[in-house]
């Protein structure tokens, strides 16, 4: 797109994530991790190449996939997260709903940019206020901590890497889309 772009992580890996890390451990997941991060790596590398076989048809088709199969997952997780004792509740409605406005409200010019970070720390205080998080669990916790390189040992199983690199293919035919769009838009503005 020739535009400066940063991309965060993707929720493509969320549902993936969870089922080989409660299956066959953590360790399985780092290591198809760590062999699907290496081809996206290469796979970057080529992108000229990928983005020819990947038409703005196929993109937006994928993007808009990815996006229809997040719902359920956004509207638990709005809801306070799947199996939580107050699941549904008002309290989880209100912050997910106040989250959902500022983060609408500031989808424009160049607030957009930062509308997801202040949505979240909007919704944060909100909790807070509310009395929805808990500190309990961190009164033992270092102020400062190094973080553990590799805390589980990777585990290296065909299954697993094969499931994961599909899911970086995804991935990169979404931002393939995603910096499509980018591109078109920006076109527009200039042609306007």
């Amino acid at each position: 797109s020739r535009l400066p772009v940063v991309m965060g992580i993707s929720f493509t890996f969320l549902s993936l994530a969870i089922t080989i890390a409660t299956t066959q451990g953590m360790g399985s997941l780092m290591g198809a991790v760590i062999v699907g991060g290496l081809i996206e790596g290469v796979l970057g590398l080529c992108a000229k190449y990928w983005m020819k076989l990947i038409s703005p048809v196929v993109a937006a088709t994928v993007v808009t996939a990815i996006g229809v199969s997040l719902l359920p997952i956004g509207a638990n997780s709005f809801a306070g997260g799947q199996g939580a004792s107050d699941f549904g509740s008002a309290e989880n409605w209100i912050v997910g709903s106040v989250t959902l406005l500022v983060c609408q409200v500031l989808a424009r010019g160049f607030l957009r940019s930062l509308s997801v970070l202040v949505g979240l720390v909007v919704g944060y205080v909100l909790a807070c206020f509310m009395g929805m998080v808990h500190f309990e669990g961190i009164h033992d916790v270092d102020i400062v901590a190094l973080p553990r390189l590799l805390p589980f040992k990777p585990e290296f199983h065909l299954g697993t890497i094969l499931s994961v690199v599909a899911i970086y293919l995804v991935s990169a035919t979404e931002t393939i889309g995603d910096t499509t769009a980018l591109c078109s838009s920006a076109v527009g503005r200039d042609v306007k």
